[in-house]
């Protein structure tokens, strides 16, 4: 998941050196950083059944070490963006990617739980403290080079650039998330040391990661006092806001339940063992969300997150259905539906959110929009862990599921008064317009 409040607080292009091509450089090593680091976030969720059958841990054990560190990420990145801005990009790169490099060993070493829970302790702070800085320095470079050559009007060569960057950081982020299960998957299944290998491919990854951080030029340190990230709505657009973030937590609820449970769900459903097919799921679902973000240029920001809801309650239901059969026929377009339904809704949401927040509080509001995300993307799947303990898994995602796709539902109609309110009243005000 992307943090837009780093984005935004480096909307306004670096006067610090002129643009070169060796701008190209910082901008794909700050690219790599990024999918370094979701890769290696999300590629435990392909190795929790290898853990568990090793260390013995319950379905609510592997559930909290996924939400460990998204525990550890959201209030990271609260201090380590203002923090960015303030000690310049390289550092906090450098020093997340650094904790992460400690996860992986502490994974690859691990002799019990406690071993798990610090390692993924030490991947939310490195996501934290290295994704903020990497994603302003993706727009730092875009938006220095264009102000620099000012292809067809300075304004609209910036705001090309902002939307460049941000593009760039959600793809990345959203490949990363798919790919790390399926290295985690295949090296488990197929190559030796299961336990062991995948981990100390991505230590590799990262290391590299981090030596082209440190040739990053810091040039837009401000050398001022750091804040935490302010938290808050303007009242203005309070109405939007709680469509687009009560849409996003429903979403992200999803991917987080799939992200902490689904490879050992899909095991027991396909009763295989195969760690390469059951990440598949995963992979898949991660893989139709990031594809639909790419493509998704028609479709206004309301009808996107209409039309994901939709497609996340049938592809959850597809998921309950084939849970209840214990057959593999539904599992396919149970991940394609989910997929789908998760990139509309990100996509719609957060560009919604993004058009419509005033400049001065475009910090504040994205940080508040990540944080109902991120309390989507980790409290129902301790919920699933909890309800696992009593009725097993399978049960537990069935009930979760239709809550879940309920929901989605629900929430149908309060969209659909707000597109009629808005057809009424016109289109909000965009941050453009008060710019």
């Amino acid at each position: 998941m992307t943090s837009k409040a780093s984005l935004a607080s480096s909307a306004e292009p670096c006067q610090s050196r002129s643009a070169t091509g060796n701008d190209k450089v910082p901008f794909f090593t700050a690219a790599f950083v990024v999918v370094v680091l979701y890769s290696g976030n999300n590629m435990p969720s392909a190795l929790y059944g290898v853990f568990r059958h090793a260390f013995g841990f319950s379905p609510l054990t592997q559930t909290m070490l996924y939400t460990a560190a998204v525990a550890v990420i959201l209030p990271g990145l609260l201090v380590f963006g203002p923090l960015s801005d303030a000690v310049g990009r390289r550092l906090p790169m450098v020093a997340g990617l650094v904790s992460f490099a400690l996860g992986d060993v502490l994974f690859a070493t691990a002799q019990g739980v406690a071993w798990l829970y610090a390692g993924r302790l030490a991947q939310g702070l490195g996501v934290a403290a290295a994704t903020a800085a990497a994603q302003a320095t993706l727009t730092d470079t875009a938006v220095r080079d264009a102000a620099v050559s000012g292809r067809s009007g300075r304004a609209g060569a910036v705001a090309r650039a902002q939307r460049k960057a941000a593009v760039t950081a959600t793809a990345c982020v959203t490949f990363g998330l798919a790919v790390g299960p399926l290295l985690g998957g295949v090296l488990g299944q197929y190559a030796p040391a299961p336990r062991q290998l995948a981990f100390l491919v991505h230590l590799a990854l990262v290391l590299i990661a981090a030596v082209g951080a440190m040739r990053v030029q810091d040039g837009n340190a401000t050398h001022g006092h750091v804040r935490l990230a302010r938290v808050g709505v303007p009242p203005a657009i309070r109405r939007t806001f709680v469509v687009a973030s009560a849409s996003s937590f429903l979403a992200w609820a999803v991917l987080g339940v799939f992200s902490a449970v689904l490879p050992s769900l899909v095991g027991g459903l396909l009763h295989t063992t195969n760690l390469a097919l059951t990440a598949g799921a995963l992979v898949l679902m991660i893989a139709m969300s990031g594809f639909v973000q790419l493509v998704n240029r028609r479709i206004k920001p309301l009808a996107a997150q209409a039309w994901g809801l939709v497609a996340l309650a049938v592809g959850l239901m597809f998921l309950v259905g084939a849970a209840f059969t214990a057959g593999t026929l539904l599992t396919v377009p149970a991940m394609l539906c989910t997929g789908v339904g998760h990139g509309l809704v990100y996509a719609g949401g957060l560009y919604e959110i993004t058009v419509v927040s005033p400049p001065r509080d475009r910090g504040s509001v994205t940080a508040t929009y990540y944080a109902v995300s991120y309390v989507g993307l980790g409290g129902p799947a301790i919920g699933v862990g909890l309800l696992a303990l009593s009725g097993g898994l399978v049960a537990a995602i069935r009930l979760v599921a239709m809550v879940i796709a309920a929901l989605c539902l629900l929430l149908l109609p309060l969209i659909v008064r707000e597109g009629n309110r808005r057809s009424t009243a016109g289109a909000p005000t965009t941050a453009a317009q008060q710019e």
